[in-house]
């Protein structure tokens, strides 16, 4: 609060004597009633202040108490969003999860795809492989095949010639041989006779049996054959062929050959044979296989040579 001026005395209100060195008494009561006034003038003032003050502090506690209650109703507006937002996060989160699920299953099924068409894939890489070795195998066989082939054909080319080649020589033994042959379906070779379109040669030289088969062999015979010891014969027509053969000796060899001695037992060492004697009946006796005589051949006739049997 502003106080009174005071200012330093004048020389009128002091007398003479402070000019000449008395000394003046100082204004103590002046002093303390000009205080004591100024103080009863000063205190309504500060009791209005203090309304004052007393005021805005009520004030400021309203505007505290309405921004205070603004806060909670945003904080409750914030929370009941941020309430909703958190479910819908928890909604998202849980579709996020079960789609997140979903992709790990189908990637999962994806992998196990991937490792059967890998499977799969390296099976039928094997069997391309298998494949082209069988089709290299193949096209190797195919040209063995096409190799075997040009040469048969040369072989074809070859035995086609030598067959012309056959032909014209059989046709000149045809020609050859036509005047030699009188019959028509069974002909026997020359030397031999024919009955029952059997052909037999009675032989002018002796032998043994064995040698005898032998000889009949060369000729593409065999020695006459005979299927029983006493009545196996081709019929009379042989016995009159028999009696009427001009030979060197009565008994032939045939195709009959015994182990049996005359004693009953087996003979391995000195077998017995079978020979024909020419008598008034066709009659089969026993003899050394060691013994040397003539022998029949038989074989079967054959057509006449004509061009087609020939061919």
């Amino acid at each position: 609060m502003p106080s009174a001026p005071v200012g330093p005395p004048s020389s009128d209100a002091h007398g003479p004597g402070d000019k000449a060195g008395v000394k003046s008494e100082p204004p103590t009561k002046a002093w303390s009633s000009v205080t004591s006034s100024a103080a009863g003038r000063n205190f309504p003032s500060c009791a209005a202040c203090t309304q004052y003050l007393l005021l805005g502090l009520l004030l400021t506690c309203l505007l505290l108490a309405v921004a205070a209650i603004c806060l909670g109703v945003r904080f409750l507006q914030v929370s009941q969003q941020l309430q909703k937002m958190n479910r819908v996060l928890e909604a998202t989160n849980s579709s996020l999860l079960q789609h997140l699920h979903l992709k790990i299953t189908q990637l999962e099924q994806r992998e196990r795809d991937l490792k059967e068409s890998r499977r799969e894939l390296a099976q039928s890489q094997e069997a391309l492989q298998a494949e082209q070795e069988g089709h290299q195998a193949a096209e190797g066989q195919l040209q063995a095949c096409q190799s075997t082939r040009e040469r048969t054909e040369e072989n074809l080319q070859l035995e086609k010639a030598q067959k012309n080649t056959l032909e014209q020589r059989l046709s000149r033994v045809h020609d050859k041989l036509k005047p030699l042959f009188t019959c028509t379906e069974s002909c026997c070779p020359v030397g031999w006779i024919s009955n029952k379109k059997r052909c037999f040669y009675f032989s002018s030289t002796k032998k043994s049996w064995e040698e005898s088969q032998s000889h009949c062999k060369s000729l593409s015979s065999d020695l006459a054959k005979f299927e029983d010891r006493y009545y196996g014969y081709y019929g009379s027509s042989l016995h009159q062929l028999l009696m009427s053969a001009s030979g060197v000796s009565d008994s032939y060899w045939i195709n009959i050959k015994y182990t049996w001695s005359s004693s009953g037992g087996i003979d391995t060492q000195y077998p017995t044979c079978a020979k024909a004697v020419k008598k008034l009946w066709l009659q089969v006796q026993d003899e050394a296989c060691r013994t040397l005589l003539p022998f029949i051949c038989e074989m079967a006739a054959f057509r006449y040579p004509d061009e087609d049997y020939l061919l």
